[in-house]
């Protein structure tokens, strides 16, 4: 039986560190309202640290899931792994956000196979998508697609594309990968959604933008923009096109 206490432990060593980090944060306020690029670097090294006793708790949340819980104990432990969960992600927008706008971020060239990375992100991805009870409809040609690009960046990017078309589909997934006759490859993503008049797919890629009130469930408007700018930063385009309830998303690299 999973000992509870270790995840008070855990709490309570999260909560200290976000006491101590929420002071050092008001010092690096009032002693930085002139060094912005210091304000930055300390978002950045608030949010590395933060994620280390926030994936620790992760891990006891999803052990003690597995155990044989009363219903009532089920539901709150479901409750808390996801705001956790949440949390995490939240903290790694943030961080991209501020090593992104610091230039901090340093490309790494290398040829891979983008098919393979494809279909390891929506094997990971599984849980969340049966969650949300969707079965992705994925068009990939016969052969794989290599690109030469930085791996890690491009990753991060088609992950937030998956994330942003999970949490918004009201019912379909389709995810398209094909290669240019010149060369270029296009990534796809599409996802039906609900309120689709109040969305402006010209505005998705600006920061916080959330586009109608069901786009509030959760998002910052984080996500999208961190992929506009590493999309510019490889030198590709990324765009979204919105017809009757499909939005669609296009990354050409």
């Amino acid at each position: 039986m999973l000992d509870i206490s270790l995840i008070d432990q855990d709490l309570e060593q999260l909560a200290g560190t976000l006491n101590r980090y929420n002071e050092r944060q008001r010092q690096a306020v009032a002693s930085a309202l002139g060094h912005e690029e210091y304000l930055k670097e300390s978002i950045a090294n608030i949010s590395h640290d933060l994620r280390t006793p926030l994936t620790v708790i992760l891990g006891h949340m999803q052990l003690l899931k597995k155990e044989n819980l009363e219903d009532g104990q089920a539901q709150r432990v479901e409750i808390v792994l996801g705001k956790a969960e949440r949390m995490k992600e939240l903290l790694e927008n943030f961080y991209d956000l501020s090593v992104l706008d610091a230039e901090q971020i340093v490309l790494h060239m290398e040829t891979f196979n983008l098919s393979n990375l494809l279909i390891n992100l929506i094997t990971e991805n599984a849980p969340a998508l049966e969650t949300k009870n969707l079965s992705p409809q994925v068009d990939l040609p016969d052969y794989s697609i290599y690109i030469n690009s930085d791996k890690g960046t491009v990753e991060r990017m088609i992950q937030n594309l998956l994330t942003n078309a999970i949490r918004y589909s009201s019912g379909i997934i389709r995810i398209t990968l094909f290669q240019k006759e010149n060369g270029k490859v296009v990534f796809r993503i599409e996802n039906s959604v609900h309120n689709f008049s109040e969305l402006n797919p010209n505005r998705l890629f600006e920061r916080f933008y959330t586009g109608d009130k069901s786009r509030h469930n959760g998002g910052t408007g984080l996500g999208l923009n961190i992929v506009k700018i590493l999309t510019d930063k490889l030198g590709g385009t990324v765009y979204a096109d919105l017809k009757a309830d499909i939005l669609s998303i296009t990354l050409e690299l």
